[in-house]
């Protein structure tokens, strides 16, 4: 059952790709999706510093 609904979620995902990809890309390159990524890079890097710094 559970391979069904994977299944049907993976068409799903290639289909929204395949029609909609010239809007998700431009939707990738606006400046906010950028400052998220921004700020989850910054916070990836605190946990890492962090998780050192309990290391020692």
């Amino acid at each position: 059952m559970f391979k069904i609904f994977a299944f049907i979620f993976i068409c799903v995902g290639i289909y929204l790709g395949m029609n909609y990809s010239d809007e998700i890309e431009s939707v990738m390159d606006t400046d906010a999706f950028e400052q998220v990524q921004d700020k989850i890079e910054d916070g990836k890097d605190l946990i890492i510093d962090k998780l050192e710094e309990a290391k020692n």
